[in-house]
């Protein structure tokens, strides 16, 4: 259902990318109906274009409980271990991508509960796996980066706890989806610079001789 690129075009894409992408949508929580005042936190269904596993397997944000926001974060969040682990998914279309988010281990939780797992329809995203740490005192953010892939119809993106079920689980934020051009896309691209720069040259020789 999907497919990751292959070294060569993993490298090009590293180079290409901050030029041509797209953000497709970034879901930072902020505006949730019904979201959590200070000190709160709350269960939904419906969460920033994401929708829960299940009736019991709710969406749980967070705001200023247990661990701080993400210093670029806003003040809301989700924890993916809900009453039980937990799941929240949406339908991503047929097109090549690249995955964003914020992740900090729950404060006081061991990596055992902290896991969550990123899938394209029943598929691992892979990297980034299966991303955990051990909580310390206090929530500690990192930037978690796909690699490059490509999904060739409509396909579910979900992200679940991962782990012992408890209640307790991984903190998520300010998940971006980018778009990112074909390889053939970029060829194309790069040609057309190349022909544009040639006719500049041309040009300016023509100018040069003229002025002369």
């Amino acid at each position: 259902m999907f497919k990751a690129l292959s070294a060569a075009a993993l490298a090009s894409a590293t180079m290409i990318v901050p030029a041509h992408a797209a953000v497709v949508f970034q879901s930072t929580f902020e505006n949730v109906p019904g979201g959590p005042s200070a000190g709160q936190f709350v269960f939904v269904q419906e969460a920033d274009g994401w929708t829960a596993g299940g009736p019991n397997n709710p969406i749980e944000l967070q705001n200023n409980v247990a661990g701080a926001p993400a210093p670029d974060g806003g003040s809301v969040f989700v924890e993916l271990d809900s009453s039980r682990n937990s799941s929240m998914s949406r339908i991503i279309q047929a097109g090549t991508y690249q995955l964003s988010f914020l992740y900090s281990p729950r404060p006081g939780v061991g990596a055992g509960s902290n896991g969550i797992e990123v899938y394209l329809g029943s598929d691992l995203l892979d990297p980034p796996g299966t991303v955990t740490g051990a909580g310390g005192g206090g929530t500690s953010w990192a930037t978690v980066t796909s690699g490059i892939f490509t999904v060739n119809q409509a396909t579910t993106l979900t992200f679940a706890a991962a782990g012992t079920s408890e209640s307790l689980g991984g903190y998520v934020d300010n998940i971006t989806l980018t778009a990112v051009p074909e390889p053939a896309s970029w060829a194309m691209m790069i040609a057309g610079f190349g022909m544009v720069g040639g006719a500049m040259r041309r040009r300016t020789v023509r100018a040069s001789v003229r002025f002369a």
